[in-house]
This record gives structure tokens, C-alpha cells and sequence, in this order.
């Protein structure tokens, strides 16, 4: 009897060792290439709010003097006469409250331990950190959700333990350690970490509840719901729905199960009442058009449905099996029928954790925050337990004695046929041309000697990117109102940071193919130019319409050979924006460029038709700027000075070299 406890003991400790090298990998995995790409807009907007918070004590609304944006606009501000609107993430109070906190306070705690500070505005137009501090900076600002991303793999591995069983545990396990989409989550400045990691842990400790009802398990649950909470709500409200609907058999089951679901939920409600009152959060979050308004029923239930078809099907014909089994009793051995028995409930459970999950995104999520690939992250642990689950229910069938083995393969299998990929690192490393594009538009503007009265604006929501990594005040230049960009006597520098949209179309390589095929050959330096027209023309059209019509005639005419090249850019242009992450926010209105697509996404409750084209805030303030185009960074950058509206002026147009 002894020995096999020693036996047994030893086996758990040689499992939880092989569990600790895996975790170590996969924080390795995650480590690599962390900063291989600069943050971009949503994790430059947790970065200054993170910075706000070593500034002010708690995440708040300005930055270098300036008030914060990023969300849609929807909140008119009459008593500013520099601002049309006010920023909708934030309450009257001045707290950030679109977003959960623990987050931005897990990035600050990063930014101490790396030694990086707020910048402070202080009247300099020279960019204040290089690249090799802005590298540094990424890292600070990534590494939490590695953190969160690592303890999300634990999540999964115990709780596969608690609902099926450690062939459950090491399938997840394994497969979260290397899914793509979960290691994109784990290298991201954002929430989005850390929401996966603390719905999957509440989710198996609410079952914990369910079979255990211990103490400690409604002290470390109540725990978990409060981060959940201040991490992010809807994934707060999903668990809070699943509470409720396993409250009535917690109260069956368990002695003082009573007293115990009190405490639970008393210690909830002292976790998250204070901040709704203190932030004032429900007042704020009445003005925020939410994506249900926009949803087209049933058809969008279609068009984004929360399982894949290649997950569906097989998800189906589990459900029918489990049925039949426990409904219908049919004569089966023992090894045959208890793991579809014990597999029953556990897919109830997290069935109904998914489904919560999608119908509150569905019906509470911000309009502005429908993004597809955001739509499972309120269940994405969920899910891979459950797939966890029945992997490990088929490896008991088929090979009782290493059904962990079996169910891991069993689950790989299932990733790589439905067309998933391992194509790490190779996804990243290409990433670091980034550096070079973001550099150019620093340089450049650095270049300009502005004064310290030169305003600096860029396209939303570049403007926290290019803060965050220069230092320097940039602003939105969507907020502001057209009365005070006329009348403002000082230099105005405009960063458009997307002239062109990527689809591997219009490259070089291609153009002087096109060239060839119609016996032209091009010299690099005819290459080289003819390529900036191209990839320039659609935004020199977008610019010359809006702020000068009068000088279309003189555009040049496209080369012969590459009008068919031309013609099937914009084509694919316009179908890749019909089928963006934020389509929902554009659908009705035809977007062909990104200043279309900005405009709608941010006038998209306040009329963008009449704040477009000629009608742009800053169409007369641009009229007769230098325009320089870095076709190399794909950006734009605008130097205005002042000239009464009357005045006659053209824009002086420039490649950088």
C-alpha cells in the first residue's frame, strides 16, 4: 500500500513536471519575436492608458495635455472650441471605463519594472525616443499578455482535470500551447490575454462549485469573477449567466449551499459595485450605439456564426450520440458507456457557456467592438475544453489505457484537416519592415524643425500609436472642430498613415512584369517611379477631389500596360474592405479607401457623407499644404500653414526619397 502511494505520488509529480516544461516552452514561443512588430492602434490606446495610470494613480482621459480618442464618435461637446466630441471610453468623471482595468494596471506594473515613464508635454516637436527604445517599449507593453496567455494554458490543464480528466488536460494543453490564434492573443498589448485565461479558469471552478461547493472554492471563484469583471464585462456577464442557471442545483446538491452562494455573491458585489459608482460607469455606457441596432436577423446569425461548419458538424453528431446514450439506455459495456456518461453533462455545460457567450456579445457588444475575431474570446477556453473533452471521451473508447495520447492526436488531427497551420515563426518574422515604415514617418517629421506651437494631428487611431512611440503630442484629427483648424495661425502637420491598402497585388515585382509582358522593360529607376505613381494614384485622386478638383485634368493618365493591374487593385480594394474585421460599422455605405473607411467608422452616428470629401473638417486648412508621400511607409504627412480661406493656393506635392 505504501509503495503505490509513492508510486502514485511520484507519477503526479513527474506529470506536473512535464506540465511545467510545457508551460515553459510556450512562454518561450510567446517571448520570441515579441516586438518583431510595432503595437499597433488598440494596443498603443492600452499603452497610453497604462501610462496615464503611472501619471495619475488610475487610467484617465488626457495624455500630454491632450484629450484621449479612440472610439466612434457620438458624444458632442458644445463648451470646447477646439473639439466638436467628446471621446465615448471615458466618464464624465474622467476615468477610462470602456475597458476592464486589471489589464492596463498589468501593463503599468510592466512599464515600472522596465523603467519606462510617461512622457511629459513639454513643448518639444522632436521625437524623444529611438529605435531601440521603442522596441523596448513594446516588449514592456506586450509582456503581461504573455504572462496572461501562459496562465491560460494552466487554465485549460486543470481545468481539463476538474471536468473530464488529465487525458481532457493534456489535449488542451498541447494544442493551446500551439494554436496560432492563441498565440497571436498571448503577443498583444491588449485584454484580450488575460479575458481568455479568466473565463476558463471561472468556468471550471464554477463546475468546481457544481460537484465541490468548498470554502475555498467560493473564496478562489468570487476571486476570479471580480478579475473577470475588471477585465472585461461581457466575459464578467457570461459566467454571471452561467451562475445563475447552476445556482438552483448547487442549492440541490450541496449541505449550506445557501449560505455559501450568499457569500459568494456578497463577495462579487464588494468586488465590482464600488467601481460602477466611483467611475460612474453605467451613466457612460447609456450613449454607445451597440452592434444589435445594425444586425440584420437571422441572416448575420449566418454571416458570423459563433462555431466554424467543420466544428459544427462533428459538435452535432456528439450531441446525438450523447443523446441516444443517455436517453435511449442502450445495452452497452461499462468501458463503452462511462465515458459517454460522464462526457454528458460536461458538454451541457460548456454548450451553454458558448451560447451565453455569443448571444450577449451579439446583443450588448459596442458597435465600434464587433469585430469578428473578437466575437469568441468570451469562450474561446470554454470551447477548447469541450473539444478537450470529447477527444479524450473517443481516446478512452478506442485506447482505454492511453486515451491522454490518443485524445491529444485525436484533437491535432482535427486542427491541422480543417486547414489550420503551424507557421511559427515564419508569420513574424517578416514583421520587422514595420520598423523601417514607422521610422520613416518619425524621421520625416523630425526632419521638419516644427515650432513648439505646430499642432501635430494624424488619421485615427494612428495618432496614440505615433504618440506613444515619438513622445510628442499627436492628436485625432476627426475630433476637432473645422472652425478651429481655419482659424488656428500656427503650422499644422497632418500624419495620414495609410495611402494605399495592402493586397499583395501592386507590388514592383508585379509591375514590371505587367511591363514586360507588354514589351516594356523598365530600369530600376523607371521601376522605382512608375511604381510610387501606381501605388500613390488612388489617394492622390482621394486628395485632388477633396481639397483641389480643379487640378484632376492634370493627373497623369495610368500606363497602358498596367491598367488591367490597376483595375483589379481596386477591385480587390473594395472586397477587402467589404469583408473587414469592422464590417458591420460600414455596411451601407461604399468604402474604397481608408479615408472612407475612417470617416465611417468614426462619423458612422453623426452623418460621415456630410463630414467627407470637400466637407472634411480639414479639407480647407490641407488646401495649399506641403504634401510629402512616403510611398515606402505607405504614409502621407501634411505641412500647413496658415492662409485665409479665400486665398489661392495649390498643394505642393513631393516623394520622399
Amino acid at each position: 500500500m505504501g509503495e503505490g502511494k509513492f508510486s502514485s505520488r511520484q507519477a503526479r509529480l513527474l506529470e506536473g513536471m512535464a506540465a511545467t516544461l510545457v508551460l515553459a516552452a510556450a512562454f518561450a514561443m510567446r517571448m520570441q519575436y515579441i516586438a518583431a512588430s510595432p503595437l499597433w492602434v488598440d494596443e498603443a490606446e492600452s499603452s497610453i492608458n497604462s501610462l496615464t495610470i503611472l501619471q495619475n494613480g488610475y487610467p484617465t482621459d488626457s495624455y500630454l495635455g491632450l484629450p484621449l480618442y479612440e472610439n466612434t464618435l457620438v458624444q458632442h461637446w458644445p463648451e470646447s472650441a477646439e473639439y466638436e466630441f467628446r471621446d465615448s471610453s471615458y466618464s464624465d468623471r474622467h476615468y477610462a471605463v470602456y475597458h476592464g482595468w486589471l489589464p492596463l494596471y498589468s501593463i503599468a506594473a510592466s512599464f515600472l519594472l522596465h523603467g519606462v515613464q510617461p512622457d511629459e508635454a513639454d513643448g518639444s516637436r522632436t521625437v524623444k525616443h529611438d529605435l531601440a527604445e521603442r522596441v523596448r517599449r513594446t516588449t514592456a507593453a506586450r509582456l503581461p499578455a504573455v504572462v496572461f496567455g501562459t496562465a491560460f494554458l494552466l487554465a485549460v490543464f486543470i481545468g481539463g482535470k476538474v471536468l473530464y480528466g488529465r487525458d481532457a488536460a493534456w489535449a488542451g494543453l498541447i494544442l493551446g500551447a500551439i494554436h496560432p490564434w492563441q498565440l497571436d492573443l498571448s503577443r498583444q498589448a491588449r485584454y484580450y490575454s488575460a479575458e481568455v485565461g479568466l473565463s476558463t479558469a471561472a468556468c471550471f471552478m464554477l463546475w468546481r462549485l457544481l460537484t465541490k461547493c468548498k470554502w475555498k472554492d467560493i473564496w478562489l471563484t468570487a476571486i476570479l469573477f471580480i478579475l473577470l469583471f475588471h477585465t472585461h464585462i461581457l466575459g464578467f456577464c457570461t459566467a454571471a449567466a452561467a451562475a445563475l442557471v447552476v445556482a438552483p442545483l448547487i442549492l440541490r446538491r450541496h449541505e449550506f449551499a445557501l449560505r455559501k452562494l450568499l457569500v459568494f455573491g456578497g463577495l462579487v458585489a464588494v468586488g465590482v459595485l464600488p467601481w460602477i459608482f466611483l467611475t460612474r460607469f453605467d451613466h457612460q455606457q447609456v450613449g454607445i450605439p451597440r452592434a444589435w441596432a445594425l444586425l440584420e436577423l437571422p441572416t448575420d446569425i449566418f454571416r458570423y456564426p459563433p462555431i466554424k461548419m467543420f466544428c459544427a458538424v462533428p459538435g452535432a453528431l456528439v450531441v446525438v450520440l450523447l443523446t441516444w446514450v443517455i436517453l435511449a439506455k442502450p445495452r452497452l459495456s461499462a468501458r463503452f458507456r462511462a465515458p459517454l456518461v460522464q462526457l454528458g453533462p460536461v458538454t451541457l455545460y460548456l454548450a451553454f457557456w458558448i451560447a451565453s457567450g455569443y448571444v450577449l456579445f451579439l446583443r450588448f457588444v459596442p458597435a465600434v467592438s464587433f469585430a469578428t475575431n473578437r466575437m469568441n474570446l468570451v469562450y474561446w477556453g470554454p470551447m477548447l475544453l469541450l473539444a478537450s473533452a470529447i477527444c479524450a471521451a473517443a481516446g478512452r473508447l478506442l485506447t482505454p489505457r492511453s486515451s491522454a495520447v490518443t485524445a491529444t492526436v485525436l484533437l491535432l488531427s482535427g486542427f491541422f484537416v480543417t486547414g489550420h497551420r503551424l507557421d511559427f515563426p515564419a508569420r513574424y518574422a517578416y514583421t520587422y519592415r514595420s520598423w523601417q515604415m514607422d521610422s520613416l514617418i518619425l524621421d520625416q517629421v523630425n526632419a521638419m524643425h516644427l515650432e513648439p506651437d505646430s499642432r501635430l494631428y494624424a488619421s485615427p487611431n494612428d495618432h496614440l500609436t505615433l504618440s506613444f512611440y515619438s513622445g510628442l503630442p499627436f492628436q485625432s484629427i476627426l475630433p476637432v472642430r473645422k472652425t478651429f483648424l481655419d482659424s488656428y495661425r500656427g503650422e499644422i502637420v497632418y500624419v495620414d498613415t495609410a495611402i494605399t491598402v495592402e493586397t499583395g497585388l501592386l507590388t514592383p515585382q508585379r509591375v514590371r512584369e505587367e511591363a514586360l509582358r507588354n514589351g516594356q522593360q523598365l530600369s530600376n529607376e523607371e521601376l522605382t517611379h512608375c511604381f510610387r505613381l501606381l501605388i500613390s494614384r488612388g489617394y492622390r485622386d482621394e486628395v485632388l477631389k477633396a481639397l483641389e478638383p480643379e487640378r484632376m485634368a492634370h493627373v497623369e493618365a495610368v500606363p497602358s500596360f498596367a491598367e488591367k493591374l490597376m483595375a483589379e487593385q481596386c477591385r480587390q480594394v473594395k472586397v477587402a474592405f467589404a469583408n473587414s474585421g469592422l464590417d458591420l460599422m460600414t455596411r451601407g455605405y461604399d468604402v474604397r479607401t481608408w479615408t472612407d473607411w475612417r470617416n465611417v467608422v468614426q462619423y458612422r452616428f453623426v452623418d460621415p457623407v456630410a463630414r467627407s470629401g470637400r466637407r472634411a473638417n480639414y479639407a480647407e486648412r490641407l488646401r495649399g499644404a506641403e504634401l510629402t508621400l512616403l510611398t515606402a511607409s505607405e504614409a502621407a504627412i501634411y505641412r500647413s500653414k496658415w492662409h485665409p480661406p479665400e486665398a489661392e493656393c495649390a498643394i505642393a506635392l513631393q516623394f520622399a526619397p
